[in-house]
């Protein structure tokens, strides 16, 4: 459903784009959901998807699970609740622990809420450094929409010359794959630059925002989209919260 052509206004017969005679998809006359820079954007998002494995990250309940690594032995860190924890207590709500049974040293335990607040103020400070260096750039713009406009054009023309009958329709067919295949190709390179766009202009918008009110798959993404990785690594004397990489 969200790859559905008509959601940008395009029609379509038996799920393919209609096109004119000038090669160019027809319009419907309905009322559009998508433009079509948002909907080829999608198409790139689930096309890259259905290539990636099938499953799923659980939902996280702390902030760097499945992000921080043991600074030791690299393995993944996941938080740990403290249970004997309570309300108003000074001591550790959560911790990031390197854990055997997940494979790792066992060696590497650091407070949670510590961690995550020097991770929060790289993260923002990082990206109001971004957020300014766009404001003042010029949008960029897809590279290969020239080559892409050549390759339609070339399709047209080899349409409308076989209509005309100056080539024979074995000749079309000869030179239509080849030139299809191409087109479909940049078409879908249009929508993952398109989709990367879109997603760092959403994310320098959520900047605005407070960061602790994201949802925290948002705080993840933002994290992300600013740091390579975390390491943490186990306390020593005068040592820091962790070292992000």
């Amino acid at each position: 459903m969200l790859t559905n052509p008509r959601l940008c206004g395009y029609r379509t017969y038996r799920g393919e784009i209609l096109l004119d005679d000038a090669g160019q998809p027809v319009i419907g006359e309905w009322e559009t959901i998508n433009s079509v820079e948002e909907w080829e954007a999608v198409c790139a998002v689930v096309a890259e998807r259905k290539q990636k494995d099938p499953g799923r990250l659980l939902a996280r309940k702390y902030l760097l699970s499945g992000i921080a690594r043991c600074g030791l032995c690299h393995t993944k860190i996941r938080g740990q609740a403290n249970r004997k924890w309570q309300s108003g207590s000074k001591a550790a709500k959560f911790t990031y622990q390197c854990s055997v049974v997940n494979g790792g040293c066992g060696k590497v335990g650091r407070v949670g809420e510590a961690v995550d607040e020097v991770i929060i103020s790289l993260v923002l400070a990082e990206q109001r450094e971004r957020a300014a260096v766009s404001a003042v750039a010029p949008a960029e713009q897809w590279p290969k929409a020239a080559e892409l406009a050549a390759v339609e054009a070339d399709l047209a023309e080899l349409t409308q010359a076989a209509k005309a009958q100056k080539i024979t329709v074995s000749t079309l067919l000869l030179l239509l794959p080849d030139l299809e295949r191409r087109r479909d190709e940049l078409k879908l390179e249009r929508g993952r630059f398109n989709k990367e766009r879109h997603q760092a202009e959403s994310l320098s918008a959520d900047i605005g925002e407070d960061f602790r009110s994201l949802p925290i798959e948002r705080q993840q993404a933002l994290i992300l989209h600013s740091l390579s990785a975390v390491l943490i690594h186990p306390a020593g004397r005068g040592g820091a919260s962790s070292t992000p990489a």
